[in-house]
């Protein structure tokens, strides 16, 4: 049994990935630089002081028997 989205999608799930070579789509949007794209998905820190927070609340919650 088919869901929804398969039904939907059905007459371009096979299809291959559009390549654009010399038209106006390649012209507007051109490729990033590989460095550019790394920049993208490099790690940070989303919630800045979260570890620091999470740290103190160690230091100041252990109990004497953790000793």
């Amino acid at each position: 049994m088919q869901n929804d989205y398969s039904k939907a999608y059905a007459d371009i799930i096979d299809k291959e990935r559009p390549v654009h070579n010399g038209d106006d789509f390649e012209a507007k949007h051109p490729r990033m630089p590989r460095e550019a794209r790394a920049k993208i998905f490099a790690p940070f820190a989303a919630l800045k002081g979260h570890n620091e927070a999470l740290e103190e609340t160690g230091r100041t919650h252990v109990l004497p028997e953790d000793f």
